[in-house]
């Protein structure tokens, strides 16, 4: 079940993704920085940003998931290291899997007796206009969808899929860095890798703090 929906919500997001053309000085990222604006950051800098950046997250994901459903939501895998840049939901120039990243989470509940109706994507959507946000519904085959972006660039999507399964996911844009890989190993070094099979909204294992020992990969 876990592998269909990660599947459902990667394909319902593959019309907004792009590549990149050539690289561009004034290109903004999600949190309106350009890469001279970010070469300017140490790595301990970057890790601060990415930890403001995973809390609005959980924000924007918490107050979505209370219009809905106010109890259990499946988790469907860990959140807390940075995504793989490059492609997103919003094309950034020059961006790539080294010089870039995106933060993404998402969280599943099921109500078995609504099946797919579409009716059930009513309340993300009075959601999201209470918000003021620009929105667009879409059917896929058996399924339905309601895509929405914050005020501040966060994109959310809320999927019921035919068996019942409600899932929502939560977007950013891309964001710059000076590497890649060496923010995902000082956010995931620190990290624990445990994340619970299911909780309620606003509740999440806490973000490491730089302070924290390396404890991935183990010291030799």
């Amino acid at each position: 079940m876990r592998r269909l929906l990660t599947a459902l919500v990667a394909s319902a997001s593959l019309a907004l993704t792009g590549c990149a053309p050539a690289s561009d000085p004034s290109a903004v990222d999600a949190a309106g920085l350009t890469q001279e604006d970010v070469a300017r950051m140490s790595l301990h800098e970057e890790f601060d940003r990415y930890h403001e950046h995973y809390e609005r997250m959980q924000q924007v994901l918490a107050a979505a998931q209370r219009r809905v459903h106010d109890g259990e939501w499946r988790w469907v895998g860990g959140d807390r290291v940075p995504g793989i840049g490059g492609d997103g939901v919003v094309p950034l120039i020059g961006s790539t899997t080294e010089n870039s990243y995106d933060l993404r989470t998402s969280r599943v509940w099921s109500s078995l007796d609504a099946g797919s109706d579409r009716r059930e994507l009513r309340p993300m959507i009075d959601y999201f206009e209470d918000q003021g946000w620009p929105w667009r519904e879409r059917t896929l085959g058996k399924n339905h969808d309601v895509w929405a972006v914050t005020d501040d660039g966060w994109h959310i999507q809320y999927l019921i899929v035919s068996n019942g399964n409600h899932a929502l996911t939560i977007y950013s844009g891309l964001f710059w860095t000076n590497d890649g890989l060496e923010l995902t190993e000082a956010v995931g070094g620190r990290n624990d890798g445990e994340y619970p099979e299911e909780s309620r909204p606003g509740e999440y294992p806490p973000f490491p703090k730089w302070s924290d020992p390396i404890i991935r990969p183990p010291k030799i």
